[in-house]
């Protein structure tokens, strides 16, 4: 018996998940998804996205909850190979492809028993169906390539490919629309690349339906057909964008029950900052990166560096925080000029504090909370007369640090790894606003965190800036600059093109 066009091509009805018998991750939450659409999930970290996202592959089995696929109830899956069979597969936000295999030995990754032939691997068949997908999904990737080659965006499309390929293989049928979950695919992507990468996902609607998990407001906004919102584990709104006009204010208030800074703050243009000169930037040069650089920051003022990828905004925010070299002009911190080569822990001394955005990096992540705060405040909590740490001073400090951040966490003793992608960077950061730099460079402060983590992110920021702390902001998110920096230096191809204040930035990124 045929599907209806308009039947739900898979239905999940009054789904619950509790963990340890205490906590309940999802109560009674039901979704759907039509054919050839992309529907959206969204949430704050703790919501039950992944906890829902995980029982439609497989990975945890339910409580209680029912599955529909094509109209037909079927039992959820136990694996993600059944799930595969169920016509599901995902794709998760980390990177997921394997650098040393080439694109067809990916593609086909766990499915060579299929081409099988005389106990022998059937590579010509395998490299024929491999290139296949690429094509009818438009992929822009040789079969022979390795896998460390292509774009980030074309390794996340290969990743959909396979995905698409996994359910058709294990249903045995190249006619199958298949349901593709997107774990946040966009979160380790430019902004090109994102761009990029939803263009290939709306041609895709042809052969597969797509559930969207994303922090990213605008993305859900522009790019999905409906919206599921999930809060504390139920599922609080339903919003088909084709027929209702909704903002994206009025998704942020579903998702987190508040007003948002991000949509009614107004940026401080005729805020005076001080006249004093922390930092100035003259003529500076790293040949291959950017050239001639120029600009001065003042206390208690905030600059973006904006541009697209490639354009030397990085690049600049590594040499300041003594990552890079220059190799021409002049940098000169408090009234004194810098050497060229200086390293970080040099420029630290000098009051230059850098964020990287990236908490492998900025975190010891088996180290509690702690341990983490205090590794770059240890003058704070060592003892007067005898320089020893104060372990009563580190932990007052990592609560206050908690406290002020809205840390979600057991205690100050937890160990970073178990902590959500917003408090780990919560912790990054709030760890460095105790430091109190003269200086704080930001890097994708908020990159792969939900809408209230990133809303508390900029109410803090904002606070430091008006404490004295001087900041540079580099970020793919051109809202970013418009809620945090007092001007923006635009720049492209290495070189600085004008400086635009809040306001005419947020006309310009609006055309």
């Amino acid at each position: 018996m045929a599907m209806p066009m308009d039947a739900p091509l898979l239905e999940v009805k009054g789904v619950s998940k509790t963990f340890d018998g205490v906590v309940r991750a999802l109560d009674d939450v039901s979704i759907e998804a039509r054919r050839n659409e992309i529907v959206g999930v969204v949430g704050e970290n703790g919501a039950g996205k992944s906890t829902l996202m995980k029982i439609l592959v497989g990975v945890y089995p339910p409580d209680k909850g029912e599955l529909y696929y094509r109209g037909r109830k079927v039992p959820f899956p136990k694996n993600p190979k059944e799930a595969a069979k169920r016509g599901i597969s995902i794709v998760y936000q980390e990177k997921g492809v394997i650098p040393w295999l080439k694109a067809y030995q990916f593609l086909l990754l766990g499915h060579e028993d299929k081409y099988v032939k005389f106990s022998r691997l059937q590579i010509d068949k395998m490299k024929k169906h491999a290139r296949g997908i690429l094509e009818e999904l438009h992929v822009k990737c040789d079969v022979e390539d390795f896998m460390y080659e292509p774009p980030l965006s074309t390794q996340k499309m290969v990743e959909i490919a396979r995905a698409i390929l996994s359910v058709r293989l294990e249903r045995g049928d190249a006619n199958v629309t298949p349901i593709i979950i997107l774990d946040e695919p966009t979160a380790p992507l430019t902004v090109e690349e994102r761009r990029e990468l939803f263009s290939d996902i709306l041609d895709m609607k042809e052969n597969a339906s797509f559930i969207f998990v994303s922090h990213i407001i605008p993305e859900v906004m522009e790019f999905t057909d409906r919206v599921h919102v999930l809060r504390d584990g139920k599922l609080v709104a339903h919003y088909d964008l084709s027929k209702e006009k909704i903002t994206e204010e009025d998704l942020f208030r579903a998702i987190v029950g508040r007003e948002s800074t991000e949509y009614v703050y107004k940026p401080e243009v005729k805020r005076v900052v001080s006249e004093e000169v922390v930092l100035t930037v003259k003529n500076l040069t790293k040949n291959g990166c950017y050239y001639d650089a120029s600009f001065d920051l003042h206390k208690g003022e905030c600059i973006g560096i904006f541009g697209p990828a490639g354009s030397g905004k990085s690049e600049i925010i590594k040499t300041i925080a003594g990552l890079m070299s220059f190799e021409g002009g002049v940098l000169i911190v408090r009234g004194q000029k810098v050497k060229a080569d200086e390293l970080p822990h040099v420029r630290l001394g000098r009051g230059i504090g850098y964020f990287s955005g990236e908490t492998g990096k900025e975190l010891f992540l088996n180290w509690p909370i702690v341990k983490n705060i205090s590794i770059v405040n240890i003058k704070k909590i060592l003892t007067k007369l005898i320089p020893v740490i104060s372990f009563n001073a580190e932990k007052k400090m990592a609560e206050k640090v908690v406290k002020k951040l809205r840390i979600r966490a057991p205690s100050v003793n937890t160990d970073c790894y178990s902590l959500s992608g917003g408090s780990k960077q919560k912790v990054s950061v709030g760890k460095w606003i105790e430091r109190s730099p003269d200086i704080l460079l930001l890097e994708d402060p908020t990159v792969g965190i939900d809408v209230g983590a990133r809303e508390d992110m900029y109410e803090i920021l904002l606070e430091t800036k008006k404490s004295g702390i001087s900041m540079i902001l580099v970020s793919d998110d051109p809202k970013e600059y418009s809620i945090l920096c007092n001007k923006i230096v635009s720049i492209k191809d290495g070189r600085i093109q004008e400086v635009l204040s809040p306001e005419k930035f947020g006309k310009v990124m609006a055309t």
